[in-house]
Protein backbone atom coordinates (compact mmCIF):
# COMPACT_ATOMS: atom_id res chain seq x y z
CA UNK A 1 0.00 0.00 0.00
CA UNK A 2 2.57 2.47 -1.12
CA UNK A 3 1.56 6.39 -1.17
CA UNK A 4 0.07 6.47 -5.04
CA UNK A 5 0.59 10.39 -5.09
CA UNK A 6 3.80 9.52 -7.25
CA UNK A 7 2.34 6.37 -9.54
CA UNK A 8 0.48 7.65 -12.23
CA UNK A 9 -2.69 5.69 -12.95
CA UNK A 10 -2.06 3.60 -9.67
CA UNK A 11 -5.29 3.42 -7.55
CA UNK A 12 -4.91 5.60 -4.28
CA UNK A 13 -4.79 3.60 -0.86
CA UNK A 14 -6.76 3.95 2.23
CA UNK A 15 -5.82 2.50 5.61
CA UNK A 16 -9.26 2.17 8.15
CA UNK A 17 -8.31 2.21 11.71
CA UNK A 18 -11.89 1.07 13.33
CA UNK A 19 -11.55 -1.45 16.39
CA UNK A 20 -15.34 -2.86 15.37
CA UNK A 21 -14.45 -5.37 12.75
CA UNK A 22 -18.24 -4.98 11.03
CA UNK A 23 -17.03 -0.92 10.22
CA UNK A 24 -13.81 -2.06 9.32
CA UNK A 25 -15.12 -4.71 6.77
CA UNK A 26 -17.97 -2.94 5.72
CA UNK A 27 -15.47 0.42 4.81
CA UNK A 28 -12.74 -2.08 2.86
CA UNK A 29 -15.52 -3.57 1.60
CA UNK A 30 -16.89 -0.24 0.02
CA UNK A 31 -13.43 1.61 -0.67
CA UNK A 32 -12.68 -1.36 -2.54
CA UNK A 33 -15.66 -1.28 -4.73
CA UNK A 34 -14.48 2.30 -5.38
CA UNK A 35 -11.48 1.16 -6.60
CA UNK A 36 -8.68 1.95 -3.75
CA UNK A 37 -6.40 -0.40 -2.51
CA UNK A 38 -7.50 -1.02 1.14
CA UNK A 39 -5.88 -2.13 4.78
CA UNK A 40 -7.49 -2.16 7.97
CA UNK A 41 -6.69 -2.65 11.63
CA UNK A 42 -8.40 -2.42 14.98
CA UNK A 43 -5.83 -0.10 16.72
CA UNK A 44 -3.73 2.93 16.52
CA UNK A 45 -0.34 1.22 17.71
CA UNK A 46 -0.93 -1.08 14.66
CA UNK A 47 -1.78 1.32 12.03
CA UNK A 48 1.36 2.87 13.11
CA UNK A 49 3.35 0.09 12.55
CA UNK A 50 1.75 -0.42 9.00
CA UNK A 51 2.45 3.32 8.27
CA UNK A 52 6.30 2.52 9.04
CA UNK A 53 5.93 0.10 6.21
CA UNK A 54 3.71 1.23 3.62
CA UNK A 55 2.20 4.47 3.62
CA UNK A 56 -1.24 4.85 2.69
CA UNK A 57 -2.68 8.22 0.68
CA UNK A 58 -5.72 8.67 2.86
CA UNK A 59 -6.42 6.93 6.72
CA UNK A 60 -9.73 6.57 8.27
CA UNK A 61 -9.39 6.62 11.86
CA UNK A 62 -11.87 5.81 14.66
CA UNK A 63 -11.57 8.47 17.40
CA UNK A 64 -12.41 5.92 20.66
CA UNK A 65 -10.03 2.86 20.23
CA UNK A 66 -8.72 0.85 22.75
CA UNK A 67 -4.76 1.77 23.81
CA UNK A 68 -4.08 4.32 22.19
CA UNK A 69 -6.70 7.19 21.12
CA UNK A 70 -7.25 8.25 17.63
CA UNK A 71 -5.97 11.49 18.69
CA UNK A 72 -3.08 10.57 19.80
CA UNK A 73 -2.87 8.78 16.89
CA UNK A 74 -3.26 11.67 14.86
CA UNK A 75 -0.75 13.79 16.84
CA UNK A 76 1.69 11.30 15.90
CA UNK A 77 1.02 10.37 12.19
CA UNK A 78 0.56 13.86 11.60
CA UNK A 79 4.19 14.69 12.86
CA UNK A 80 5.62 11.70 11.06
CA UNK A 81 3.60 12.05 7.70
CA UNK A 82 2.26 15.22 7.27
CA UNK A 83 1.78 14.50 3.64
CA UNK A 84 -0.69 11.91 4.18
CA UNK A 85 -4.52 12.94 4.58
CA UNK A 86 -6.20 12.20 8.17
CA UNK A 87 -10.32 11.35 7.85
CA UNK A 88 -12.13 10.89 11.53
CA UNK A 89 -15.13 8.46 11.30
CA UNK A 90 -16.63 8.92 14.84
CA UNK A 91 -19.34 7.74 16.59
CA UNK A 92 -19.10 9.86 19.00
CA UNK A 93 -21.73 12.54 18.63
CA UNK A 94 -19.90 14.93 20.84
CA UNK A 95 -17.01 14.55 18.75
CA UNK A 96 -14.91 17.41 17.09
CA UNK A 97 -11.43 18.03 15.80
CA UNK A 98 -9.28 19.78 18.25
CA UNK A 99 -7.56 23.36 16.82
CA UNK A 100 -4.22 22.12 16.87
CA UNK A 101 -5.23 19.57 14.45
CA UNK A 102 -7.61 21.70 11.94
CA UNK A 103 -4.85 24.02 11.11
CA UNK A 104 -2.94 21.46 9.78
CA UNK A 105 -3.14 20.75 6.28
CA UNK A 106 -3.57 17.03 5.90
CA UNK A 107 -6.67 16.50 8.36
CA UNK A 108 -10.05 16.95 7.21
CA UNK A 109 -11.84 19.42 9.02
CA UNK A 110 -15.35 17.43 8.25
CA UNK A 111 -16.09 14.95 10.40
CA UNK A 112 -17.82 11.55 9.40
CA UNK A 113 -20.35 10.12 12.02
CA UNK A 114 -21.69 6.53 11.98
CA UNK A 115 -23.80 5.66 10.99
CA UNK A 116 -23.24 6.98 7.69
CA UNK A 117 -26.09 6.71 5.59
CA UNK A 118 -24.20 6.78 2.64
CA UNK A 119 -20.52 5.80 2.48
CA UNK A 120 -19.87 7.26 -0.99
CA UNK A 121 -19.98 10.55 0.88
CA UNK A 122 -17.03 9.42 2.33
CA UNK A 123 -14.82 7.71 -0.12
CA UNK A 124 -15.69 10.82 -2.54
CA UNK A 125 -14.43 13.47 0.21
CA UNK A 126 -11.08 10.75 0.38
CA UNK A 127 -11.13 11.10 -3.56
CA UNK A 128 -11.17 14.87 -3.33
CA UNK A 129 -8.35 15.32 -0.59
CA UNK A 130 -5.87 12.96 -2.33
CA UNK A 131 -6.26 14.38 -5.75
CA UNK A 132 -6.57 18.02 -4.24
CA UNK A 133 -9.66 18.77 -5.06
Amino acid sequence: MMNSGTLPGAAMSVLIIDDEESIRISLKYHFEDCGFRTRSVDSAEEALSVMDEELPDAVIVDLRLPGMDGLEFLRIAISRWPDVHYIIYTGSPAASVPEDLVSIPGVSGRLFFKPLVDLAELSDHVTSLVKGG
